[in-house]
């Protein structure tokens, strides 16, 4: 065995030499370290829209606008919430399917419809939804570029077709093109679109073909809201009598419970040319002077019966609305007899609709004519104030009244004349006929980038 030196009678130079020899050998005896790999950048592509062709097109689509500030975004205007319009614009430019004219006055994220011939029909309000609202505009399409017949183009055309050659089979030859199908080959854009947007905005159809001169906003002839509103409107105070009750022609009302029949009566006198100055909100900007609008229907409709849920209570007697046949019923269980209520009692809460449909409205016109039908409803006005307030020389001047609340109000529907031939999606025809190459899944419905999720199940 090797004795081991003793350092105790070293001087210090020979110490630090036999450390320099001794690191060495350890460096040596040490598997070499790889050196560290860095990852490659890939470089930016930059998208050329001289590259693809380009389609006029309409979408329909539908949204929840509680948390939105409606549906128009204006520039350089900033709100508290998101506008419908913001979260289209920021779907469609990550999609790569707009290719708008640069606006030096605009920031990159706000909207720029510049040379895109964007339009839209309804222009709802802050918390308003829709169910079919509609949008035109220009968009990428899969749709090949015709080939350049110029000298100078003569060489991009041969690496054209050179491509079209190797794409087709990987062998230089290539069969005969099938002709371009203007659905099933196209970009599945509702499905597209669906993936990209907030879960409270869903892509329902697109149309293909509207007409040349198509305008999403002067094209339509016939805009339809609905009001959702339930009967009772509100839970009334327990008891025989309740804490109000109001003395009407049609008989006793009860707080909480509408004359539906009163306000059928009235929003009929809605119907036909009108002058609606003392149902809008006047906007001084724009210096409105015809106040006419046509109305075609208007109309208290019956939508079904809610769930019964926490106001199953409403079954009780001592809710129930007053009606002939029930009087006896609330007096006995006033007095403690534990018999069920009539027929007429009415087990759950009722789901009741104001529908109105019209070429055109004024800003907020549906919510005040809602305002003037709840008072209607209640017995605190009768019908025939809708006529006073549509006779401005009688009413001059719009009576100080508060509007109803947005949340209920929804764009039911948007029409055209000639009517648009829409591509629902989950149809055969809803183009992309690719599933693999497009990445979706199901039948465009439900699923990923389906029309359908948690919140509209």
């Amino acid at each position: 065995m090797e004795q081991q030196p003793d350092y105790s009678a070293w001087s210090s130079e020979k110490l630090v030499e036999r450390v320099t020899i001794l690191e060495k050998q350890l460096r040596e005896q040490m598997p070499s370290s790889p050196k560290p790999k860095h990852k490659k950048v890939k470089p930016v592509r930059r998208f050329d829209p001289e590259k693809y062709s380009t389609r006029f097109i309409a979408l329909k689509f539908a949204y929840l606008g509680r948390k939105y500030n409606g549906l128009e975004h204006h520039a350089n205007n900033t709100t508290p919430y998101p506008t419908i319009e913001e979260e289209l614009w920021k779907a469609l430019s990550k999609a790569k399917l707009v290719f708008p004219t640069p606006k030096p006055s605009l920031d990159d994220e706000e909207p720029n419809w510049e040379g895109c011939e964007f339009s839209k029909c309804g222009r709802t309000d802050k918390g308003v939804s829709a169910f079919g609202q509609v949008i035109s505009l220009k968009v990428r399409s899969n749709r090949p570029l015709p080939l350049p017949t110029s000298h100078e183009g003569h060489k991009n055309a041969e690496n054209h077709r050179d491509a079209e050659h190797r794409s087709s089979n990987g062998k230089g030859t290539s069969p005969a093109v099938a002709p371009f199908d203007p659905i099933k080959d196209e970009i599945p854009y509702p499905q597209i679109l669906n993936r990209l947007l907030p879960p409270e905005i869903r892509i329902l159809a697109w149309c293909p073909f509207p007409p040349a001169d198509f305008s999403a906003r002067f094209s339509c002839t016939q805009r339809s809201y609905k009001y959702l509103f339930t009967q009772p409107a509100y839970t009334p105070t327990p008891g025989l009598t309740g804490l109000t009750s109001v003395k009407t022609a049609r008989g006793q009302r009860r707080e909480g419970w509408l004359d539906i029949g009163a306000m059928r009566e009235a929003a009929k006198k809605f119907e036909g040319p009108h002058d609606f100055r003392n149902f809008c909100k006047v906007d001084p900007s724009k210096q409105i002077e015809n106040f006419e609008r046509l109305i075609t229907f208007s109309d208290i409709i019956y939508i079904g019966p809610g769930h019964k849920g926490p106001a199953g209570y409403l079954s009780l007697p001592d809710f129930q609305e007053y009606h002939p046949s029930n009087i006896d019923d609330l007096a006995n269980s006033a007095l403690g007899d534990s018999h069920p209520p009539s027929s007429q009692i009415q087990p759950t809460p009722v789901i009741h609709a104001f529908e109105v449909r019209g070429s055109g409205f004024l800003w907020h016109q549906v919510r005040h004519m809602v305002a003037i039908l709840f008072l209607i409803g209640q017995g605190l006005e009768k019908p025939s104030l809708v006529d006073d307030l549509l006779d401005v020389e009688k009413t001059p001047r719009k009576p100080v009244y508060d509007m109803a609340d947005a949340a209920p109000l929804v764009l039911e529907d948007c029409k055209f004349d000639p009517e648009l031939q829409w591509n629902y999606i989950g149809d055969n025809t809803s183009g992309g006929n690719d599933v693999a190459r497009n990445g979706l899944k199901g039948d465009g419905k439900y699923g990923i980038g389906g029309a359908v999720d948690e919140l509209w199940k």
